[in-house]
């Protein structure tokens, strides 16, 4: 095969670069002729003109096309005019077929082109351009995902100047159209085809969840609205700057094993649900994520290496608008490796598209390398050297990288702020009881063994009690353990009011139906009579249905030397003696 790509600022260029096609190949013998149209902005005069002046001059020839948002011409961005790309075939046979969809009617035109794809005698691989913005391709390709597996299936989104805009096109040989599936087949023993692609955005924090979305409208992340995910992670907010922020910082979703990136396009402001490039099906995990330059770079190294590796006759790259959007005026860096191997042509897509393993997967912010080739490994034939400059404002590029810097300065703050609050949280659950919400024994043991420390230190006085709820194995025998949790639950609130009357009064369940409290610096005869006052209360708290459960109480004070172990060991002796004679009292040792 040969391949041959023209840039046309023009279209009255046309008629010369079809005479040099016709120099060259006329002597040649082919089986087929591929034109590939890619057309920045939709002028229907002018792109029918361009297909009669090529069926004029190549009345067999196959037509198919899309607009763009800019077109890749041996490896450099055309952002004006056309590029056309032909591919001559010695054996391959292709075929162009669109297929026009009303919306709503995707899943039968999914279902048609898989029957299509099938039907093909020697079919080897499927292209597929299609208008994303203007109709459901996740149905469709859910469809076409059917066709036999062995077959390559690629191709990307139509595309307008403005990456956001939504009207686009999709050509053939006679007809353009908003609404459909233009589907190229390439068929032969010979053709050979591989496909590979490359992103390079990183995965940005943890994991998070879609937890409600309708169709492209994503409502909530997490449970929270989507753009309030945006606003506090990243300070890009809901209004009419929010699609030029977004650009480095889309949606990383994973689908059957594959890290897939979804491109937010807007923000409604009045419910901050987003609207995306295609559908995210409910519960799937994904991240937000950035765009690192050397990692996209490392990412596109690789795959300029898997292309080589195959030696192509001829390289197509689709390559999301995004993508072009990021790199700005270096945005040929990217691309004129390629066609330092073979004939390189393309463009920037809505949306790229390709088979892998099982499924159809529709990427964004995405490079897709297609190379082709007919029969044995091919020599190297570099094209025109693509790295071609692209002018740009100083105080643009110093806008674009202190704006990443920025937000992810606000992310990392964001999320450092998160990290302590959990861990805040954890340290909560790791010291306190689960049903009382006082300290649990743990942490008791911990507050007990410092505080008596600093009075072993500092000679200060200290009283610890440890308060029991008598009876209590008759009520959860009686009442059960509903009425039983309620009782502990209760009283421990009202013994939490009375050591706060306390001048720093800590208390805490022990285990079971025990409380332990200390209250630093106080001398137990001094507040005796208010803390046997105080155990009164408690004890007649008024439950329904039941009698006031009571509690017994007892009591040390610190002695100097005391570990504790030995205030333990006399606390719990005083409550011994308070149950052991009679119960409900208040016992001191």
């Amino acid at each position: 095969m040969k391949q041959y790509n023209f840039e046309l600022e023009n279209i009255s260029h046309l008629e010369n670069a079809l005479d040099s096609l016709h120099k060259d190949i006329d002597n040649d013998s082919y089986s087929s002729i591929l034109f590939h149209i890619y057309t920045n902005g939709i002028d229907k005069s002018e792109i029918d003109i361009v297909k009669s002046e090529i069926l004029d001059a190549f009345p067999t020839a196959s037509i198919g096309g899309t607009s763009t948002n800019g077109g890749i011409c041996d490896g450099h961005l055309v952002d004006e005019g056309m590029v056309i790309s032909v591919s001559v075939f010695e054996s391959t046979s292709t075929q162009v077929k669109l297929f026009k969809c009303i919306p709503g009617n995707e899943d039968t035109i999914g279902k048609s082109i898989s029957d299509f794809i099938d039907s093909t005698n020697n079919i080897v691989a499927a292209e597929l351009l299609i208008t994303l913005k203007s109709i459901n391709s996740h149905i469709i390709l859910n469809n076409v995902e059917k066709c036999h597996k062995d077959i390559f299936v690629f191709g990307g989104g139509s595309a307008a100047v403005n990456i956001s805009d939504e009207n686009t096109c999709v050509i053939n040989d006679n007809d353009i159209s908003p609404n459909g599936v233009l589907v190229i087949t390439y068929s032969g023993p010979d053709f050979h085809i591989d496909v590979h692609h490359a992103i390079g955005w990183k995965a940005l924090g943890k994991e998070l969840t879609v937890t409600k979305i309708k169709g492209k409208q994503l409502f909530e992340i997490n449970n929270t609205p989507a753009g309030k995910v945006y606003s506090k992670y990243l300070d890009i907010q809901a209004d009419e700057n929010f699609f030029s922020n977004i650009l480095e910082f889309p949606i990383m979703s994973h689908q059957h094993g594959n890290e897939v990136l979804r491109l937010p396009f807007s923000c409604n402001h009045d419910d901050n649900s987003i609207i995306l490039a295609a559908d995210i099906d409910p519960g799937t995990p994904i991240n937000l994520s950035y765009g690192d330059p050397d990692v996209i770079k490392e990412d596109v190294i690789a795959l300029v290496k898997k292309v080589k590796s195959f030696a192509p006759q001829a390289i197509f790259l689709y390559s999301c608008g995004v993508r072009r959007l990021y790199w700005k005026y270096l945005i040929n860096k990217e691309t004129a490796p390629f066609a330092a191997i073979s004939p390189t042509s393309g463009f920037y897509s809505s949306g790229e598209i390709m088979r892998m393993e099982d499924h159809i997967i529709e990427h964004h912010v995405t490079l897709i390398a297609i190379s082709i080739r007919e029969g044995e490994k091919a020599i190297a034939q570099p094209s025109f050297n693509g790295d071609k400059a692209l002018p740009i404002p100083e105080e643009q590029k110093m806008h674009s990288q202190v704006s990443m810097v920025r937000r992810l300065a606000n992310f990392i703050n964001v999320t450092a702020a998160e990290l302590q609050e959990a861990n805040e949280k954890l340290q909560e659950i790791a010291d306190t009881d689960e049903l009382t919400g006082l300290y649990n024994r743990r942490m008791l043991n911990k507050l007990v063994s410092n505080a008596i420390d600093r009075a072993n230190k500092n000679g200060f006085d200290m009283i610890i009690g440890i308060a029991d709820i008598d009876n209590f194995k008759e009520i959860n025998d009686t009442y059960g353990h509903v009425m039983g949790d309620k009782v502990l639950v209760e009283l421990a609130k009202q013994l939490d009011n009375e050591v706060e009357k306390l001048p720093s009064g800590i208390i805490g369940r022990w285990g079971g139906e025990e409380f332990m409290f200390i209250a630093p610096t106080l001398k137990l005869d001094d507040v005796l009579s208010n803390i046997e006052e105080a155990r009164k209360r408690v004890s007649s708290i008024k439950f329904d249905g039941i009698d006031s459960p009571t509690v017994s109480l007892g009591l040390t004070a610190f002695i100097a030397g005391d570990t504790a172990e030995s205030v333990f060991k006399r606390a719990d002796a005083a409550l011994y003696e308070a149950k052991e004679t009679g119960k409900n009292k208040t016992c001191v040792k």
